[in-house]
């Protein structure tokens, strides 16, 4: 638990991190749609703040062959080649702890469900209790979505881009390339919106570079809803699609109205799971961005890459383990100072550099 301490001399203690944690899960209030499909392997590397890169190959060990009375045989560990050691980068946001004029109505109303904090009648103020468990909670979970809204843009832009750009603050900041083949930036040249555009062939042509350089067939399509609509609006695309559908669609394609900030899976053709996702983040300058540009498209032949954590470099961590995030409570006499800063160390990693192909420049902007 953070405990707070008055110039009156009292003390208030509030919600501990773990039952902050429980209920910042139970709200997921950060969308995480490229962490959760493409990188859901979280690994811990304890006592390391470097992770490999470069050629990382996984597959599954046989069971060793031996006669029934002999003695059991140790599975041999993979051997990774050609793999490189980066640091990775570093984040430690922090925000200061004090109870808000400004009530966040879903958050009181997420922490009475919770019982956070106790249900009053109406017109009842909040206790002295409620406020600071709300301040503290409010604090824990602007924390909390930074590094979730951090660790989905790197997830990213690994993906989409074949590399991780993190601009330091203090620092010159990390720069990884995965050195993805140059083929596997596609843009159509007919836009799919245009007339004479031919997306069938378009997405034909990515899937053979696929193959030729990441030695994957395409298992998702990504892109916006309106990449989506034009494609589906396309009268070849749909012949396509019409004539496999009774085999290969799990759905008829078509426009539909209204969007979702969520990933929504469209349909399935030829083993291609077509996913939308209109999901924007807001950048520092307080404009906003969308997740997937409004005119890419992309094919992803990987789901399962994994996402590092490094060990957390502090005295309160002497055992140097890795951990997604290691929050604490800065103390201090100066309430205006009371902080919770969180640690966390993560580096997302394609396993194959080639694992995707597409662009921009589908649509007409």
């Amino acid at each position: 638990m953070a405990t707070f301490t008055f110039d009156n001399g009292d003390a208030l203690d509030t919600a501990s991190f773990e039952e902050l944690a429980a209920v910042y899960d139970f709200s997921n209030p950060v969308s995480s749609f490229f962490r959760d499909r493409y990188f859901p392997d979280a690994v811990y590397l304890n006592n390391e703040d470097k992770v490999p890169v470069g050629d990382i190959k996984t597959y599954v060990p046989l069971a060793p062959a031996v006669v029934p009375t002999a003695q059991g045989r140790v599975i041999k560990d993979k051997v990774q080649a050609n793999v490189d050691y980066i640091p990775a980068p570093y984040f430690k946001p922090a925000m200061t702890v004090e109870p808000l004029s400004k009530i966040d109505a879903k958050l009181q109303k997420l922490l009475q469900t919770m019982r956070v904090i106790a249900t009053n009648g109406a017109g009842v103020p909040p206790t002295m209790q409620d406020e600071w468990e709300m301040a503290a909670a409010y604090s824990y979970f602007t924390i909390r979505k930074s590094l979730n809204a951090r660790i989905a843009l790197m997830c990213r832009d690994a993906l989409l881009y074949g590399k991780v750009v993190v601009q330091g603050d203090d620092n010159a900041g990390v720069t990884v390339d995965f050195g993805r083949h140059e083929d596997l930036t596609y843009s159509p040249t007919i836009a799919w919106d245009q007339t004479g555009a031919d997306p069938y062939q378009d997405i034909k042509n990515m899937v053979k570079n696929l193959l030729e350089h990441g030695k994957r067939r395409a298992v998702d399509a990504v892109m916006p809803s309106r990449v989506f609509d034009a494609l589906s609006d396309n009268d070849k695309f749909n012949d396509k699609l019409t004539a496999a559908r009774g085999d290969n669609a799990t759905r008829v394609f078509g426009g539909t109205f209204g969007g979702r900030e969520e990933a929504v899976l469209q349909g399935t053709v030829d083993g291609i799971n077509f996913w939308t996702y209109d999901a924007e983040f807001e950048k520092e300058d307080e404009t906003s961005e969308m997740m997937i540009p409004e005119d890419g498209f992309w094919l992803i032949a990987e789901v399962n890459n994994p996402l590092y954590f490094c060990m957390i470099k502090h005295r309160k961590n002497p055992a140097k383990l890795a951990m997604e995030l290691m929050p604490y409570h800065v103390f201090s006499d100066d309430p205006s100072v009371d902080k919770f800063i969180a640690d966390s160390s993560p580096l997302p990693v394609t396993i194959n550099k080639n694992g995707a192909c597409g662009g921009t420049g589908f649509i007409t902007l």
